[in-house]
């Protein structure tokens, strides 16, 4: 076999190598919250543009009592951009017509009396619209903690697109 063609094959596999290593990587959960139910996901760090229902790879700006803020998180698109989003203890609706029948009372029952009470099922009914600029993510468990809880995410904080493996 020429040295050159071992050359040439050799720089083109590191160059692919360096390509996936650059656009891809894989996320799985801190085991802090498991709030959706694959457990290992393919992140596109190149492709933010999102739509309603795929998966989402994010970082977590908000300030809450639970997490640290810069944590990354894998969570579904309910909702985009200018969506009317309305949010009650048992589901999420949007539009008024796409609903997702995920329940916040349990996870309210279990933090309720202790250092990280939640409050209230009536803090958190509410209806909006969400901004140009904001999402509304939302997990597909009963103890997730997603966009019911510290509202809409901001479209900058999407750091690529995800998919689920296992």
């Amino acid at each position: 076999m020429p040295v050159r063609y071992i050359i040439f094959m050799s720089l083109f596999c590191l160059s692919f190598i360096g390509y996936l290593f650059a656009r891809y990587i894989i996320a799985y959960p801190a085991g802090q919250s498991e709030c959706l139910h694959a457990r290992v996901f393919l992140v596109d760090t190149w492709d933010t543009q999102i739509r309603e229902g795929e998966l989402a790879y994010f970082v977590m700006d908000v300030e809450n009592p639970f997490f640290p803020t810069g944590l990354r998180w894998v969570k579904k698109v309910a909702a985009l951009p200018g969506s009317q989003v309305s949010v009650t203890p048992g589901q999420v609706a949007v539009n008024t017509t796409t609903r997702y029948a995920i329940d916040m009372r349990p996870m309210l029952n279990a933090l309720a009396g202790t250092d990280q009470d939640m409050g209230t099922e009536s803090a958190y009914t509410r209806d909006f619209v969400l901004q140009e600029d904001e999402v509304f993510m939302l997990g597909e468990t009963i103890n997730s903690y997603d966009s019911r809880f510290w509202g809409p995410l901001k479209v900058q904080q999407i750091k690529g697109k995800a998919y689920a493996i296992f």
